[in-house]
């Protein structure tokens, strides 16, 4: 009988705890903007738009090409911490940015979950459509960690017929990566946290570009190939070697904004790649 009792306190601990810290560990918002886009040298726009009652805040960055790169960032920190990425991208594509705060983090409201994350990126595309009228198909979907399952779950809502998309530093789903981190242990099995990247990618409807670094010390590279491989044609898979999680754009240089250019031109535009150095 105690051995029965100890199995079930075992569960029961390990149920807890899993459900614990998939919700403490997935999330780390930063409220802190230490820096605009102003301050990066860019003309932009203060956004501020509703997500299920929540007033979420971002910023529209434009640029010379009709294009709108939809920004899901990853789970750390806020937009503040990608604009010297978004510098980049102007300089070498000539797209205008839309990037914004999940419920929680930066100056948007709430409190951030999985449901929570889905939410606020369909809220973020109708802000471009409706609102500032972009075409839906000049709009490409940019996700980089986290922000990859926000960014398969956009493209696969009903009306949102993006351009293209692009998964940088992706995963496969939750369970897998939560797997890496408990030695194996199938723990998905009691987790509420999906995020199933692997499980969904095959019925995007669009072009799609794979990024990933090879020695990414957060998300295997692996997962990133086995996504790419789970993934509709047309597709594109980058590997950049020798960059970790979130530097890929710097590490990969001219061959990183050469894939985004390929992409682009899939969905009928031209960019003024001239500037771009190898």
């Amino acid at each position: 009988m105690n051995i029965i009792f100890g199995i079930i306190f075992l569960f029961v601990f390990v149920f807890l705890w899993v459900r614990w810290q998939e919700r403490s560990g997935l999330f780390y918002p930063a409220r802190d903007l230490y820096t605009s886009p102003a301050a990066e040298g860019l003309a932009f726009e203060e956004v501020n738009f509703l997500s299920a009652g929540n007033e979420l805040h971002g910023w529209y960055i434009p640029a010379s090409e009709k294009q709108v790169v939809l920004w899901m960032h990853g789970n750390a920190g806020n937009i503040a911490d990608r604009l010297d990425q978004a510098v980049e991208m102007k300089r070498a594509l000539g797209v205008s940015s839309f990037m914004f705060d999940y419920r929680g983090y930066g100056k948007s409201e709430g409190r951030p979950s999985e449901a929570g994350v889905y939410q606020d990126a369909e809220a973020a595309f109708r802000w471009l459509t409706e609102t500032r009228g972009v075409n839906p198909r000049h709009i490409i979907l940019y996700g980089h960690s986290l922000g990859s399952a926000a960014s398969v779950d956009l493209a696969l809502e009903e009306g949102m017929n993006a351009g293209g998309m692009v998964l940088e530093s992706p995963f496969t789903s939750a369970a897998d990566v939560a797997r890496e981190i408990y030695f194996g242990l199938p723990v998905g099995l009691i987790m509420s946290v999906k995020l199933d990247n692997i499980g969904r990618i095959g019925e995007v409807k669009m072009p799609i570009l794979v990024i990933h670094g090879v020695s990414d010390t957060v998300i295997p590279f692996s997962m990133g190939k086995e996504l790419f491989d789970a993934a509709p044609q047309p597709k594109t898979f980058l590997p950049i070697a020798g960059a970790d999680h979130s530097d890929c754009f710097d590490v990969g240089g001219g061959a990183y904004w050469s894939a985004w250019k390929d992409l682009l031109d899939q969905v009928g535009v031209q960019s003024p790649m001239s500037n771009v150095q190898s």
